[in-house]
């Protein structure tokens, strides 16, 4: 099979085309998430301050589990996750999570 000087341009266009997209995929996929995350983890910040303010206004301990109405009157408002979870508060010894996954917890670095 022999292919023509403009088939071979072609292919060469197509194919140029198509390692352009890949190569750019990955940072087009971090542009798209990484808002969504950063407003996820700044919420969960927030939630853990409310969190550590509750404990230490209503000498909670380590093992208290804390609900939503117990912190709702120190949030200005409802926190809601970007991706569409569920934030879970835990118990007054964990970080607050994101039902969506591991990519929505609080980072390690940024706790007391």
């Amino acid at each position: 099979m022999h292919m023509s000087k403009k088939s071979k341009i072609t292919a060469v266009t197509v194919l140029s085309i198509i390692l352009v997209v890949v190569a750019i995929l990955p940072a087009f996929i971090r542009a798209t998430t990484t808002p969504a995350m950063n407003a996820s983890v700044n919420n969960l910040r927030q939630i853990d301050g409310v969190k550590q303010l509750w404990v230490v206004e209503n000498h909670k301990t380590t093992n208290d589990v804390v609900v939503w109405e117990d912190i709702r009157p120190y949030l200005k408002s409802t926190l809601v996750c970007p991706r569409g979870g569920t934030y879970i508060l835990g118990r007054v010894g964990e970080s607050p999570r994101c039902s969506t996954g591991e990519t929505h917890t609080l980072p390690a670095d940024t706790l007391p």
